[in-house]
């Protein structure tokens, strides 16, 4: 995907201050909407503010740093992936430790992960600009793509609020009090889930129309007409899945106006074949449009095939991604997100350990499954250990740090886990760190990875889960799911019946998309984030013991508690004292 250079998507206004072409007078009370749209600079500049505070940032953010907004991203000091059957955050002050207790409400919800009242603050910016880009000096072609990538803008945030909270308040203008008159249009109440996603839709294809397919290189990163394509696609699958897509609600609702709310009145199996038909759009677009989208596919060694994705910018796989934090983010971010004191040089690092749980997913290289029968409590060889997980396939060799293994592969620096206290690596649950997005963090002086919205392998995999419960062609259902696994020479599934095909795509979605805030959500859409070893009950890894004969265990480190009312979240006290926004069921 194709990055900003000139202006990273969320440094564009806290990192360039330095920068006088953009901001050499910041946008203020001093200065009007009129001077703003008057200047070709001041225009651009504030459309580079509509993509700071409209863009999805998911890597956990420093909590006293000035840039508050970014409060919204993230689980607090940690990723979704922690609050999931992917991972956990060994420090217990963290956001996912909250989830994973079932010790969040409506009242502290926005302490731990999502506040509401930040995508509004992008959605009003986005409006702001919509309104007047029109009084703007540049042609009707530049205005009007200008005007779509905020159009794109609005509509994301409008799903970063569906996605959790169901039908929301759809703000489509900038709302305006001047007097007591005007305070009934702002009290927007909440639409129908139905609403809510035709909106997101609509908006997509308004965007699709006047984007272009590529920028200059300068302007690597701005939003391209697949971004568009691809938002439309996810809200579409979202909305064809068993929590919205249903006769019954996740839990009983007796007002028919709420019902609406928190999904579809009834099943359509159509909504599959829509969502297949966006989905599909996505992958042509990428083929035959763009002229630079496709998988990745360098680097000889399908273990840094895979890891290249998410340290390099550059990669033409990624359709979108949310550029950079801001000044005070990388210190932070190796503190929250590299194992022990590898990289981090403080004495309280988060330590995100993968799951036994999730490890399961994953196949050995020769794409059969792992033989894991191992007893609980009984002590088994250190290098039956390390055998086990150094046959796994290639993608979770990239995504986990485990012991008996360098973290930086090539120096021969080896590091087993209950040798080094020192290092706090013996502070972890599971069997092993995250490495994934971590190469080549080296210091807190070092870049965090850009957080990517939309890479194409997603809508592949996509493609294939609704085309499957739209009883497609198997053909094509195959030819989805394997392009993804022959990209890191992963063995072809075969076609058997559709239950079965149900499960095997959705391993391979939990094992591409690893950690990268897809798996939070899908169990939630599936609806079986209640099942045990999923979001509740059970969470295992493997413990490690040295001596002159080094063991390990497995050991269930955690009992996790799950409600069905957390297939929403809910909306914050402060919303619901409005008087007229209705708080979802169960809370």
């Amino acid at each position: 995907m194709k990055k900003i250079i000139l202006i990273s998507i969320l440094t564009c206004v806290t990192v360039c201050f330095s920068c006088k072409k953009y901001l050499e007078k910041p946008i203020s009370s001093e200065v009007t909407l009129e001077d703003i749209f008057a200047s070709k600079e001041k225009t651009e500049q504030f459309l580079w503010n509509v993509y700071s505070t409209a863009s999805i940032y998911e890597f956990p953010f420093y909590w006293a740093a000035s840039e508050s907004g970014f409060y919204h991203y993230g689980a607090t000091y940690t990723i979704l992936a922690a609050a999931t059957d992917e991972a956990d955050a060994y420090a217990n002050l963290t956001g996912a430790e909250a989830f994973n207790t079932g010790n969040w409400s409506a009242s502290d919800i926005y302490w731990y992960e999502f506040r509401s009242e930040f995508c509004y603050k992008g959605i009003r910016n986005a409006n702001l600009f919509i309104e007047n880009i029109d009084q703007a000096p540049f042609s009707e072609t530049e205005k009007a793509a200008m005007k779509a990538e905020a159009i794109f803008l609005r509509a994301l945030m409008h799903f970063d609020l569906m996605q959790r909270l169901g039908g929301v308040a759809i703000v489509d203008k900038v709302l305006k009090v001047s007097s007591a008159e005007d305070i009934p249009e702002v009290r927007i109440p909440r639409s129908s889930f139905e609403e809510t996603v035709n909106f997101i839709v609509n908006s997509c294809d308004e965007a699709a129309r006047s984007l272009p397919n590529a920028y200059a290189s300068q302007y690597r990163g701005r939003i391209v007409k697949g971004a568009a394509l691809a938002l439309k696609a996810r809200t579409l699958l979202y909305a064809a899945s068993p929590l919205f897509n249903s006769d019954g609600a996740y839990r009983p609702v007796s007002d028919p106006a709420l019902r609406a709310m928190i999904g579809y009145t009834n099943y359509d199996p159509e909504r599959w074949r829509i969502a297949a038909d966006a989905n599909k759009a996505v992958l042509d677009w990428a083929k035959n449009e763009s002229g630079w989208c496709e998988l990745y596919q360098g680097k000889e060694n399908p273990v840094d095939r895979y890891e290249e994705i998410f340290i390099n910018p550059n990669v033409n796989e990624i359709i979108l991604d949310a550029g950079l934090m801001g000044p005070t983010a990388t210190n932070y971010f190796v503190r929250f997100m590299t194992p022990g004191t590898v990289v981090y040089t403080g004495t309280d690092p988060v330590n995100i350990g993968v799951t036994f749980n999730f490890t399961k997913f994953y196949q050995k290289a020769d794409g059969t499954d792992q033989v894991w029968d191992e007893q609980e409590g009984v002590a088994y060889p250190y290098a039956e250990y390390r055998r086990k997980l150094g046959e796994l396939e290639p993608r979770f060799q990239a995504s986990v740090f485990q012991s008996g293994t360098e973290w930086s592969r090539g120096t021969g620096t080896v590091y087993h886990f209950y040798e080094q206290q020192s290092r706090l690596l013996d502070l972890y649950n599971g069997v092993g760190f995250l490495r994934k997005f971590l190469k080549g963090v080296r210091n807190g002086s070092s870049p965090a990875p850009k957080w990517i919205t939309f890479r194409l392998a997603e809508f592949y995999l996509n493609y294939a889960e609704a085309l499957n419960e739209a009883n497609g062609s198997s053909g094509d259902i195959m030819d989805a799911l394997n392009t993804i696994r022959e990209r890191v020479d992963m063995p072809p599934y075969t076609y058997t019946n559709q239950a079965d095909m149900r499960e095997k795509i959705r391993r391979e979605r939990a094992v591409e998309l690893s950690f990268e805030q897809h798996r939070y959500f899908d169990v939630r859409r599936w609806k079986i984030a209640g099942t045990d070893g999923v979001m509740k009950g059970g969470m295992y890894g493997l413990r490690l013991a040295g001596g002159a004969e080094p063991t390990y265990k497995l050991e269930k480190f955690e009992e996790r508690v799950w409600d069905d009312k957390m297939y929403l979240y809910p909306f914050r006290v402060s919303e619901i004292d409005l008087g007229y926004i209705v708080q979802n069921p169960g809370w």
